[in-house]
């Protein structure tokens, strides 16, 4: 019993050191990226405006015949579905520019104290 336990106590303290040792900035992606994700996100958020644009501008000659109330729901079903696609990628991109922020912050703050450190030195 007692090997057994000292086995688990072992392999509880190894991935315990794994875990903590493992710096979490190896795990963040690092500002530029946020940035590029950011802009990709605010880039298909105006494609998805211009989407909703097109449709709700252009002409429609269907919506005079036998079927026009289907075509003009079918229309703005069109229409939400691009708007609500364009404001979720909207939110995508502001949380991706405050990542961006927060990860320039970190990296300001961590190069200054090493700089700290080594000058004390």
């Amino acid at each position: 019993m007692k090997t057994v336990t000292t086995k688990s106590f072992a392999i509880f303290s190894l991935l315990t050191l794994l875990i903590f040792g493992v710096s979490m900035n190896s795990f963040a992606a690092s500002a530029a990226e946020h940035d590029v994700l950011a802009s990709q996100f605010e880039n298909l958020a105006k494609e998805m405006h211009a989407k909703a644009e097109e449709i709700s501008h252009k002409p429609r000659s269907s919506y005079f015949g036998k079927n026009a109330r289907r075509n003009q729901s079918h229309a703005a079903n069109k229409i939400r579905k691009y708007e609500k696609a364009a404001a979720e990628y909207s939110e995508k991109a502001a949380h991706h520019h405050q990542l961006a922020v927060g990860q320039s912050e970190l990296n300001s703050v961590s190069n200054q104290s090493q700089t700290d450190f080594s000058s004390k030195l």
